[in-house]
């Protein structure tokens, strides 16, 4: 009578080998087994299955329609399981442990860098899994927990969200050299009607922060073009398709080699506030807490020495 109990895990080995030679002699060579072995294993599996799962034609073997029907689960179970030795072998040679980071494009690109690195000098190694995400898609991935720690804007009436702050950027106006508010120094609103703008996404936390702001200075936007990528719009601007608004660090680099020109939005300036947003509640771990202390530490040493 077949029992209901899970395979034998080295059966299944046996088994997907005498499927790929045909040969119990082979099989038990390849396993390092003595043949009687195998065989003894092979008719356990088949108790176990409570059918034939193979036919004997001479010294080679072929399966029935069952036998067949078990490679087929056979073979991608034992892939998934050699991918999970390899990757708890990689604990081991990696260090004690991980971390499931998010952060956008541009933190990817300008943030994340130093801190990674500042964090491999200091600590022991750990492996980061970094998914790219804006801020609403990071936090989303920090709630349900598919990720640890989050590089984000400060969150918007978001429950369940510790933030710890880190350092903050302006957004600015950025024109082209040939710009006539490049030339005057300063930004004419009344000529906005004239201007293409071109602007992150509205599905961006970035862009309710900058609507917000031009609402209450009572400007009001009526030509724009939207886009999630920084270094486009920079290049899209330095052709003269538009201006934009975009962060100081971003054109930082521009702006010194006098490719674009950046310009405070008002005589209050436009800042948000970058950090580290973590599920509230969770206990964060020594690397977790390590990571964060690096990334204020980096986000003080920016805001001191930044040019812009």
């Amino acid at each position: 009578m077949k029992r209901i109990r899970p395979f034998d895990t080295r059966q299944l080995e046996a088994f997907d080998m005498l499927c790929r030679t045909g040969s119990f002699t082979k099989t038990a060579k390849n396993l390092f087994l003595t043949q009687s072995a195998v065989s003894h294993s092979m008719k356990n599996l088949e108790e176990e299955a409570g059918c034939q799962l193979f036919r004997k034609q001479g010294k080679k073997v072929t399966l029935t329609e069952a036998g067949d029907r078990l490679l087929d689960f056979v073979r991608p179970f034992l892939d998934e399981m050699g991918k999970v030795r390899n990757e708890l072998d990689g604990f081991e040679k990696f260090g004690t442990g991980r971390i499931r980071l998010g952060a956008s494009a541009q933190a990817c690109r300008f943030l994340l860098p130093s801190i990674i690195k500042e964090f491999n000098e200091t600590q022991s190694i750990c492996r980061f899994e970094i998914e790219c995400a804006d801020t609403p898609g990071c936090l989303n991935l920090l709630i349900d927990g598919k990720i640890d720690l989050a590089i984000t804007l400060s969150p918007m009436n978001v429950a369940g969200v510790e933030f710890v702050p880190c350092f903050n950027d302006e957004l600015r106006m950025v024109v082209p050299p040939s710009h006539p508010w490049a030339k005057a120094g300063k930004i004419n609103f009344e000529q906005t009607k004239n201007e293409n703008f071109i602007l992150y996404n509205r599905t961006s936390y970035t862009f309710r922060i900058l609507n917000d702001y031009l609402n209450k200075s009572g400007v009001h936007l009526t030509s724009s073009m939207e886009i999630s990528s920084p270094e486009a719009s920079k290049e899209l601007i330095k052709v003269g398709i538009g201006i934009g608004i975009l962060a100081d660090w971003v054109v930082e680099e521009d702006v010194n080699k006098g490719e674009l020109v950046s310009l405070q939005l008002g005589k209050k300036k436009l800042a948000r506030t970058w950090g580290i947003s973590v599920k509230k509640g969770r206990t964060l771990n020594k690397a977790e807490r390590m990571f964060i202390n690096i990334a204020e530490e980096s986000g003080c040493h920016w805001m001191l020495n930044k040019k812009l």
